[in-house]
């Protein structure tokens, strides 16, 4: 297809030197950086993360000489550009690590399992051994809390709503910021896929499915989660919520696969997931097909019989 022809052509331009997904990646970065993210993988991927890391290193430290120095001359605020050149190093060090992580794994499963884990594993260590979710992020809480109190349209409810939602501050963001690795991953993986002429990616997430190992722990999390508001819990609930959802994706995929559905009856569930105020329900019932085909296995139907 036309498409897949100029993708490939476009990855080909990219791994013909070694700097120039470095480049791009830092030219998307002020816009998405899950695609500057994903790129620095594609290059770690390739040529390992010894050669690709003084690369990033030094893109990482262009942008931290861009925001901290250059800013400021142009009148920008300090605090805010110091952020912007700490985001940019964020960025190019998780492009490295998705990189030696799919090098490891080679499978997309595998990968996406080991996001999950870390991410468990950091808010869980956050909980227990470090400070919390209240006491870590209690200044950025508050600070948020004196912006609504301000508001005139939000009322007492909607405040003391937002003040008991504070222990779960962690576990929200920590789901947020593995989604947007997991997001990353998958596009570092499509693009390793077409670089090498293999239609691989496709047929792999259609095949995604948490292995026993993650599954049960998370459906126990979920289950618990219902009945028991302890933070660490709670916070640990987000995450087993990200695993089925992109679970649950990926049962919808293989039905549409299957079934030969057109695009256009796909598009309204990411329109609703990424553009209305709809996308928690959303989000809920991908989790819950993804929850349920981890034990009833929802694409049975869609294998031939022997």
């Amino acid at each position: 297809m036309p498409a897949e022809t100029h993708m490939k052509a476009f990855v080909d331009w990219l791994l013909a030197r070694r700097w120039r997904p470095i480049l791009v990646a830092g030219a998307t970065m002020p816009l998405v950086p899950i695609v500057s993210a994903a790129l620095v993988a594609l290059e770690t991927v390739r040529a390992g993360v010894g050669p690709t890391l003084p690369l990033a290193a030094l893109g990482g430290a262009m942008f931290v000489l861009l925001w901290t120095v250059v800013g400021p001359q142009l009148g920008l605020d300090p605090l805010l550009m110091s952020v912007y050149g700490g985001v940019a190093v964020a960025v190019f060090a998780v492009g490295v690590g998705l990189g030696a992580l799919l090098r490891w794994a080679g499978r997309l499963v595998l990968a996406f399992e080991a996001v999950l884990v870390v991410g468990t594993g950091a808010v869980l260590l956050a909980n227990l051994f470090g400070p919390g979710g209240s006491e870590l992020l209690a200044p950025v809480f508050d600070r948020l809390l004196e912006a609504l109190e301000s508001d005139q349209e939000m009322t007492q409810a909607q405040l003391d709503a937002f003040r008991q939602a504070e222990p779960l501050v962690l576990g929200l963001l920590a789901a947020g910021f593995t989604t947007t690795l997991v997001l990353s991953l998958f596009l570092a993986y499509w693009l390793c896929a077409i670089a090498v002429g293999e239609p691989r990616f496709g047929a792999e997430f259609r095949a995604l499915r948490l292995s026993r190992v993650i599954g049960i722990p998370a459906t126990i999390l979920v289950t618990v989660g219902l009945v028991l508001q302890a933070p660490v819990v709670q916070n640990l609930t987000a995450l087993a919520l990200v695993g089925f959802l992109f679970q649950g994706l990926s049962v919808m995929h293989a039905w549409a696969h299957a079934r030969s559905w057109h695009a256009g009856y796909l598009a309204p569930v990411y329109v609703l997931l990424l553009l209305t105020p709809l996308r928690g329900y959303v989000v809920l019932a991908l989790a819950a097909a993804g929850l349920m085909d981890n034990w009833f296995d929802l694409r049975a139907p869609l294998r031939p019989r022997r």
